[in-house]
């Protein structure tokens, strides 16, 4: 090419047009055009559509839209709360109407979540959805930063020790043991576990992202074992009762973590969450990588990871789940832990009788009896199920029932029957005595 040529064509587009001039961050710039228009409306409110017409259109939007269904449920109860207060036509709604009532909310006592769920709430429908405009220029309320609840490793094993069932050991060491969210872990089907790369497939958790996490070594010759015994492959932790061919409710692994850590005598306002927050701080303390943590949490963003520096004491360690590293304390690290109490009398357990239920689950009565010098005092009502092979569970009265036969012990039996250590080990002899019967 001649050098005539190739110097014209430097400064060109392959088309023969003029580059554009370069162009600094001070340089000036067109408006930003209003991308939502009311031809766009997924419904149009000048027509005066009913709230139960418009929720229905918007919850289908949400649907399509691919929002969870928890945050449908969120953004439906917000809104018919916001219209019984409003009481006004859709398409009148304006910002000073919105900012009322946030200012209701934040009279009322609301925290910055629930406003910022809220915001989001009338601010989908009626301005992206609608094209209304009412929430233009409004700021998402400032969050309170607290820091995480975070159990110890000497409260975690009494936590586990104090779970009443198989079940529940397994839920909530899984929660502890692979930073799981509750309601990840109530999802996990048997499929997802990979005992061959010592993994477990979380699906689908929050902001529907797949992620491996570790399968912990404490749990898997269990875990294994009931593998083999369910052919089916359904959930790990299915729902009992009627409500056949579900997983297990989150509500219901939140009332197992309550008894615990009331059995466990912790005083801390510990939740499942509580768990994951344990997981990170612990894998944190003993020389993890953040960036791994992050990883194991599923945190899009590294900043939310970080919080847990904030309340950990790091120390040098190797990368292995938390769970495992609690199983390995020693003796007398556990003696030292929880000291052992002097003996306050003979305990006297047996199952007097198995029989199937109406439900067709084998269920035994069970024989408690606390023998005395001159007396022996017995503790009735105590059941133990077999929901499916292996998954047994006690169910114990409240003491109220027992009022007339603990006014018959000494106060330091009373005291060691109102400890967690009494229970645990209800639940282990007896379990063993149930499965020996079959």
């Amino acid at each position: 090419m001649p050098a005539a040529s190739h110097q014209s064509r430097r400064h060109t587009y392959n088309d023969g047009t003029p580059y554009l001039p370069a162009r600094g961050r001070n340089a000036e710039r067109q408006p930003v055009e209003q991308w939502a228009d009311a031809s766009h409306a997924i419904i149009d409110l000048t027509t005066e559509p009913s709230v139960e017409e418009f929720l229905r259109v918007v919850q289908r939007e949400l649907k399509i839209r691919g929002y969870s269904q928890k945050s449908q449920k969120s953004y439906r109860s917000v809104l018919r709360s916001f219209l019984a207060w409003y009481r006004h036509s859709l398409c009148e709604v304006t910002p000073d109407d919105v900012r009322d009532y946030l200012e209701l909310l934040v009279d009322g006592g609301a925290s910055t979540s629930h406003l910022s769920v809220s915001l989001s709430a009338i601010r989908t429908p009626f301005d992206k959805f609608c094209g209304l405009d009412c929430t233009r220029g409004f700021v998402t309320p400032r969050r309170r930063h607290k820091l995480p609840v975070v159990l110890s490793e000497v409260e975690v094993r009494r936590l586990l020790e104090a779970a009443t069932s198989l079940r529940d050991k397994l839920l909530l060491g899984l929660m502890y043991a692979a930073g799981l969210r509750v309601s990840e872990v109530v999802r996990l089907q048997w499929e997802d576990l990979d005992f061959e790369r010592n993994t477990m497939l979380v699906r689908q958790g929050k902001g529907h992202k797949d992620r491996l996490v570790m399968l912990p070594e404490s749990f898997k010759p269990v875990l294994s074992k009931f593998s083999d015994l369910n052919a089916n492959r359904g959930y790990l932790f299915p729902s009992e009762g009627r409500r056949s061919g579900r997983h297990l409710s989150p509500r219901t692994a939140q009332r197992a973590m309550q008894t615990a850590v009331a059995l466990a005598g912790i005083r801390k306002p510990a939740t499942c969450h509580s768990l994951r927050h344990s997981f990170a701080t612990h894998m944190l303390e003993h020389g993890t990588d953040v960036r791994y943590i992050q990883k194991l949490l599923g945190h899009a963003r590294l900043e939310t990871t970080t919080i847990y520096a904030k309340v950990a004491v790091h120390k040098a360690g190797q990368i292995e789940s938390p769970l495992d590293r609690i199983a390995g304390i020693n003796q007398k690290e556990r003696v030292q832990a929880i000291p052992e109490k002097p003996s306050v009398g003979t305990l006297r357990l047996s199952v007097a009788r198995t029989f199937d239920d109406e439900s067709g689950t084998r269920t035994a009565l069970c024989h408690v009896e606390i023998v005395q010098a001159t007396q022996s005092v017995e503790l009735p009502g105590i059941v133990i199920r077999e929901s499916r092979p292996g998954w047994l569970a006690l169910d114990v009265p409240p003491l109220e029932l027992w009022e007339s036969a603990l006014s018959r012990l000494t106060r330091p039996q009373r005291e060691r029957i109102s400890e967690p250590a009494f229970y645990d080990l209800l639940h282990r002899e007896l379990s063993r005595r149930f499965l020996a019967s079959g």
